[in-house]
C-alpha cells in the first residue's frame, strides 16, 4: 500500500530514505519472502585495508557490547560481510539461518532494505527498525548503519552494523556507531599513508639503475618515469589502471596494450608486497612508434555482402573491397524517393558495365519488387563486381536474405562496443581527420571513460563525439573533463575488466533491443529478471544508460 506514491507499512508512512531504499528495493527484484539462495557468499581479504584498520577499533567494541543481545558486523566495499559477532547466541542462530555468514554478499539487490545494503546504495547513515525492514524476515530487528569512507578520496571503504531484535533499540546506538566509523576511517588515513609509502618504495626499487618505462599505480596514486610518460603517449600512465583488476596476487600479468596513434606496448605487471591494490608496470617493449600501415585492399569474390549494424563503417569496408579506386554507391534508399523504374534502369546500367565496381548501400532498404533484379545482376557472371551492405542477417526480411545468400562472399562487421582493443587507434586516426596539423592524445582515464561507454552508434558516434571535442579550445590533451557528459562513464565502470565490459555491453545492447523491458531483456540474455537486476548493480548498468 502506499499513499502519494510513498511506500506505507501497514498505516504508516514510511520515512523517505526507508521510502528510497524499498523503492530500489522493488527495482532490483527483490521479494519480501527473503530468497536466502540470493544471498551470494564468496571469499573476502582478511588482511584488507578495511580489515587492517578496523580490527582493533572492533576489539574495543566487542568488549562494549559483551554480554548484550547485539551483534556487530562490517561489510566491505563491495557489501561482503568480511566481520561478524554476536553478543547472544539466539540472535546469533536468527541471523545465520537468514544467511548472515561470512562472506555473505547483503545488498539491497539481495535482501532489499538493510543497515549494510541500505548505507553502502545511499552513502547515509540510517536506523532501519522493525516493520521498516523490506524483507519479512528481518522486521523482526532494529540496526544501526553508518558507511565508511575513505578520508582522502571519499570513496566508501565498507559500511559498519549494529542489530539486535526490535524490541532492544536503543537511541545511543547511532552515535554509537558514528563515533566508531570514525575511528576506523583514522586508521583507514593512517593505513593509506604506509601505502603511499610502500608504492614509492616499491617505484625507487623498479627504476634504480634501469632505463625500462615503470609506472606504479595505487589507490589514486601514480608514480611514472619519464620514459614511461614518453612510451604511454598518446596516452597517459593511468591507462594502466584499466588493467589493474587483471593483475594477480601472485605471479606475473603480461599483456599488450593499444595506446592509440598506431603505438602497441608490451605490458608485464605484478602486484607491490605489503599493498591491498598497488602493482608495479614494465613497458617491456614497443613494437612500433609510429602509425600502423594501412593494409592494402584485400582481393574479392565478384560479389560480396557486408554486414553490421549502422555505423559500423560496411559502406567504407565496401570501398575498400571494391577493386577500384572510385567505385560507384548507388544506395538502395533511394528506390523509396524517386520512381522505381528510374532506379532499376540506373541500376541496371550501372552493373552492365564489366570492369566498374558498384556499391549497393543498404540492400535491406530495397523495395522487394526491386530485390529480383539485384538476385540476376548476381547470377550474371558479366556484370560489374557487385558490393552490398546490409544490416546483420538476422535483422533481414527473408526477402532480403534470400538476395544475401547468393553472394559469393560475407564479411560481417563486429560492433564497436565488441572491438574495444581497437578503440584509442580508432579513436586516434579519427582525431588525427579532426586535426590534421595538430597531434591531440587522450589522457588514460578519457580512454578508460571512452571503454565503458555502450556506442549504439558504433563509429558514427565515435566521430559525433570527437568533432564535440575538437570545437573545444585546443590544449594538446583530451582528459575526461572534455568529453560529453554521456560518455563520461563513472569512477566505478572506468574500472572494469575486459570480462566485465564485455557483459555490461551485452545487459546494455539486450536492455536497448528490448526498449527497457528488462523481462524481455532478462529472457534475451538467458538468465532471470532478479539476476539481471544484481548484475545491473555491479556493472553500472543505470536506467538513465545511453542505449535505453
Amino acid at each position: 500500500m502506499s499513499l502519494g506514491g510513498i511506500p506505507s507499512q501497514g498505516s504508516a508512512v514510511l520515512r523517505p530514505p526507508i521510502a528510497d531504499s524499498w523503492r530500489r528495493s522493488r527495482l532490483f527484484g527483490v521479494e519480501p519472502e527473503l530468497d536466502r539462495g540470493a544471498i551470494s557468499i564468496g571469499e573476502v581479504d582478511p588482511r584488507s585495508r578495511l580489515m587492517t584498520a578496523a580490527r582493533p577499533v572492533l576489539d574495543q567494541l566487542v568488549e562494549q557490547l559483551t554480554g548484550t543481545r547485539f551483534s556487530i558486523l562490517l561489510a566491505d566495499r563491495d557489501c561482503r560481510l568480511v566481520f561478524r559477532w554476536f553478543g547472544d547466541r539466539g540472535l546469533q542462530h536468527q541471523l545465520e539461518e537468514l544467511g548472515v555468514l561470512h562472506g555473505s554478499q547483503l545488498s539491497e539487490g539481495r535482501v532489499g532494505t538493510n543497515a549494510l545494503g541500505t548505507p553502502h546504495e545511499s552513502r547515509q547513515a540510517v536506523e532501519i527498525h522493525g516493520q521498516e525492514h523490506y524483507a519479512d524476515a528481518l522486521k523482526r530487528f532494529s540496526c544501526y548503519g553508518h558507511p565508511i569512507r575513505h578520508p582522502l578520496t571519499g570513496r566508501i571503504e565498507g559500511v559498519l552494523d549494529i542489530t539486535g531484535e526490535s524490541d532492544s533499540s536503543n537511541p545511543l546506538f547511532g552515535p554509537l556507531v558514528k563515533r566508531v566509523v570514525g575511528d576506523i576511517e583514522q586508521l583507514v588515513l593512517e593505513s593509506a599513508r604506509a601505502c603511499e609509502r610502500r608504492l614509492f618504495l616499491a617505484f625507487q626499487q623498479a627504476t634504480h639503475h634501469r632505463s625500462v618505462p615503470v609506472a606504479v599505480l595505487g589507490g589514486d596514486l601514480v608514480f611514472a618515469n619519464e620514459t614511461c610518460i614518453e612510451h604511454l603517449r598518446p596516452a597517459d600512465p593511468t591507462l594502466l589502471r584499466t588493467l589493474l583488476p587483471q593483475v594477480p596476487e601472485r605471479g606475473v600479468f603480461d599483456t599488450r596494450l593499444d595506446v592509440g596513434d598506431g603505438i602497441s606496448l608490451s605490458v608485464v605487471a605484478e602486484r607491490v608486497e605489503g599493498s591491498t591494490d598497488g602493482a608495479v608496470f614494465r613497458i617491456a617493449r614497443s613494437t612500433s612508434s609510429t602509425r600502423k600501415p594501412v593494409p592494402a585492399p584485400a582481393k574479392t569474390a565478384r560479389s560480396v555482402l557486408i554486414t553490421g549494424e549502422p555505423g559500423t563503417g560496411r559502406t567504407t569496408e565496401a570501398r575498400a573491397r571494391a577493386g577500384v579506386d572510385d567505385p560507384v554507391v548507388l544506395h538502395a534508399a533511394a528506390a523509396l524517393r524517386e520512381e522505381p523504374r528510374d532506379w532499376a534502369t540506373r541500376f541496371t546500367d550501372l552493373v552492365a558495365q564489366p570492369r566498374t565496381a558498384v556499391v549497393l548501400d543498404d540492400v535491406h532498404l530495397l523495395p522487394e519488387s526491386l530485390l529480383p533484379l539485384v538476385g540476376e545482376a548476381l547470377d550474371n557472371p558479366g556484370t560489374a563486381r557487385l558490393l552490398l551492405t546490409s544490416v546483420p542477417s538476422d535483422a533481414m526480411s527473408p526477402a532480403v536474405a534470400a538476395i544475401a545468400a547468393r553472394c559469393a562472399e560475407t564479411v560481417t562487421l563486429a560492433p564497436l562496443r565488441e572491438r574495444l582493443d581497437d578503440l584509442p587507434a580508432i579513436a586516434a586516426a579519427m582525431l588525427r581527420d579532426e586535426y590534421p596539423d595538430r597531434k591531440p592524445h587522450f589522457t588514460g582515464t578519457a580512454l578508460a571513460a571512452l571503454r565503458t561507454h555502450p556506442w549504439p552508434g558504433n563509429l558514427h558516434e565515435l566521430r559525433a563525439v570527437l568533432r564535440e571535442v575538437s570545437r573545444l579550445p585546443y590544449t594538446g590533451v583530451i582528459d575526461l573533463a572534455q568529453l560529453p557528459p554521456a560518455c563520461r562513464g563513472s569512477s566505478r565502470t572506468r574500472q572494469l575488466g575486459g570480462r566485465e565490459l564485455a557483459e555490461r555491453n551485452a545487459i546494455v545492447t539486450a536492455l536497448r533491443a528490448s526498449e527497457g523491458n528488462k523481462l524481455r531483456a532478462a529472457r534475451e540474455l538467458g538468465i532471470s529478471r532478479t539476476t539481471l537486476y544484481r548484475r545491473m548493480q555491479a556493472l553500472g548498468v543505470t536506467d538513465d544508460c545511453p542505449l535505453l
